[in-house]
């Protein structure tokens, strides 16, 4: 196991910047506020000489990134398969993205079609709740019609978050499952007047009409506020709060393709737009991390691809990249979507006439937020 002393320099550079933003949302007005800020300039200083003499190769290696991304997961996974898998799921998707497109406009390029959508979108805080708020009962009544999850209780409030979550744009804070029933939040990080136009720009693209309503779908119905509904009810109370983070986020992305594949708003090609933009860039994520943390792909091999295959400008990509130094599991969306996609698979094969889609998620998340490795075993299917 690596230590602090020898963490890589470009991933300390990269980290250089959360360490600043934390020290930003403390003001030393007590002791331990100042503890807080000593801690933490001693942190960044660390980072710093870390940065300047550290080892210049960011990689893990792949022994290592295996049992980074296996240890939480019951499962030694295969890095060359899964990234095999991961180009497979890319391309796939590029062919979804690029045919959803054409509905819309059969001459004009992807990008600019992505482009033209992304600029449909609320001006104003209040026109974006709105939207929200008729969105999650839409999926709501979708789901509740087509029996896809168990349970759809509870008390769902849409706000921005508080000033130490603004770093997420859109965040699901649930009702913690041996607490106290009660209201969960969709954050939605507000605009800040003190941004420029070209922030305020990305920030309403963000939340455009294509790409919000799988955003929701993700972060509310089907996903993170179903999910949590559903963490409630599970008996074991080990599997109500040791949570695969894998599984959780693998959910809530098979969610917004499952609600593609079932035909909702099949009219309006937008939605089937929105969700093959966000999943190439979770995708993309994946084969990010194996390959820089392999050695198979360096730091501006990864900007490209997060520039040509999930279409985001250069700053927005290279960020993407810098992530996966300092986060290699960041892939997880991707990897925890394509693992539920294979249980299914075999659980429709296993199950023949008695499978249903919701019999299957009962079952999944009775299960709680279980390791990849034991979904499988947990369902019955081995």
């Amino acid at each position: 196991m690596a230590t602090l002393d020898a963490v890589p320099a470009p991933v300390a550079a990269a980290l250089l910047p959360v360490a600043r933003g934390l020290g930003a949302e403390l003001s030393d007005g007590d002791a331990t506020e100042a503890a807080a800020l000593a801690a933490l300039g001693r942190f960044e200083a660390h980072l710093r000489r870390c940065a300047r003499d550290g080892d210049p190769d960011p990689a893990l290696g792949p022994t290592a990134l295996a049992a980074a991304m296996g240890a939480g997961e019951a499962l030694a996974p295969d890095l060359g398969e899964l990234a095999a898998a991961a180009d497979q799921e890319r391309a796939r998707l590029r062919g979804e993205l690029t045919a959803a497109c054409a509905q819309l406009d059969p001459r004009a390029p992807v990008h600019e079609v992505v482009a033209g959508l992304q600029r449909d979108c609320a001006t104003q805080y209040d026109d974006l709740s709105k939207w929200t708020a008729e969105l999650v009962d839409e999926l709501t009544a979708y789901c509740r019609a087509h029996d896809l999850v168990p349970h759809l209780d509870g008390e769902l409030r849409i706000g921005p978050p508080p000033a130490s979550r603004e770093w997420a744009l859109a965040m699901m804070i649930w009702a913690a499952p041996d607490e106290p029933d009660g209201p969960s939040w969709y954050w939605i990080t507000a605009p800040n007047p003190a941004w420029d136009s070209e922030d305020l720009e990305a920030w309403a693209s963000v939340f455009c009409r294509t790409t919000l309503p799988s955003i929701t779908a993700h972060e509310v119905v089907p996903g993170h506020f179903a999910h949590a509904r559903s963490l409630r009810h599970v008996e074991a109370p080990e599997r109500r709060v040791l949570l695969s983070p894998t599984f959780v986020e693998g959910w809530a992305h098979y969610a917004e393709e499952m609600l593609v594949d079932l035909g909702f708003r099949e009219s309006d090609p937008r939605f089937r737009i929105g969700v093959y933009i966000e999943a190439l860039v979770r995708v993309t994520r994946l084969s990010a991390a194996i390959g820089v943390h392999t050695g198979s792909m360096t730091l501006d091999d990864a900007t490209e691809l997060f520039r040509t295959d999930a279409l985001l400008s250069t700053p927005t990509a290279a960020s993407e990249a810098r992530r996966g130094l300092f986060e290699p599991n960041y892939g997880r969306y991707a990897w925890g979507k394509l693992a539920i996609r294979d249980v299914a698979a075999k659980a429709r094969a296993n199950w023949g006439a008695d499978f249903t889609l919701g019999r299957l998620h009962r079952e999944l998340l009775a299960l709680g937020s279980p390791p990849l490795g034991l979904l499988e075993a947990g369902l019955g299917l081995r």
